[in-house]
């Protein structure tokens, strides 16, 4: 078999970690990205689809001199405006979402994940779900098998999902149904290795 991985940045609020937080006034979330697992197995292809993209509200973590800046959230922006903004053109692309936030809920992070929470809860869309899974502290001290808790709250959701597959005269067998967004405070570690395991699971 053929396998292949093919990831498209956005060119929408682009810009380096630190320096380029949250969305914009459009709804644009910085290092928004969509990662497609190609998979050619004798004459079908099958496709799955994942997203990530920093937390769509309006906040910033300017570099200082602290290892760790703390992150700022806008207190007089309209958070839910972009928050709509974002959303609405993501279920045109992708329909249904499963939001997986995955940043710390204590210290510095927390603010970041109440407010996310409250913005689904205030848009109340019922094709959002929101899960917050404490990623550091699930994991903490190397116990790597905790992220089968998360793995287990998704299951039904992916197998929902499907994925998509093709026939080699181009017909369509079947379709992906909705989409996991994917997200911690850079979208790099936390994030790749939560997609790795979705994307493990799809091929399974």
């Amino acid at each position: 078999f053929e396998w292949t991985i093919i990831s498209r940045r956005s060119c929408f609020r682009a810009g380096v970690r630190y320096y380029v937080r949250g969305i914009d006034s459009e709804g644009y979330a910085a290092n928004f990205v969509e990662t497609e697992q190609i998979v050619q197995y004798g004459s079908l292809k099958a496709s799955f689809v994942q997203t990530r993209g920093s937390i769509p509200v309006f906040w910033s973590q300017r570099p200082n001199l602290k290892y760790k800046p703390k992150p700022q959230i806008s207190k007089m922006a309209n958070h839910l405006d972009g928050f709509q903004r974002h959303f609405d053109s993501q279920a045109v692309l992708y329909g249904r979402q499963v939001v997986l936030n995955l940043i710390n809920q204590k210290g510095s992070e927390k603010p970041l994940e109440v407010i996310f929470d409250k913005m689904v809860t205030s848009l109340g869309n019922g094709m959002i779900k929101y899960i917050a899974f404490d990623f550091h502290k699930e994991c903490s001290r190397m116990r790597w098998h905790r992220l089968q808790i998360l793995l287990d709250m998704v299951t039904e959701m992916q197998d929902e999902f499907g994925y998509f597959l093709v026939d080699p005269d181009g017909n369509v067998l079947l379709s992906q149904e909705g989409i996991f967004r994917s997200n911690c405070m850079d979208c790099l570690d936390r994030t790749n290795v939560i997609q790795s395991l979705l994307a493990r699971r799809s091929l399974q």
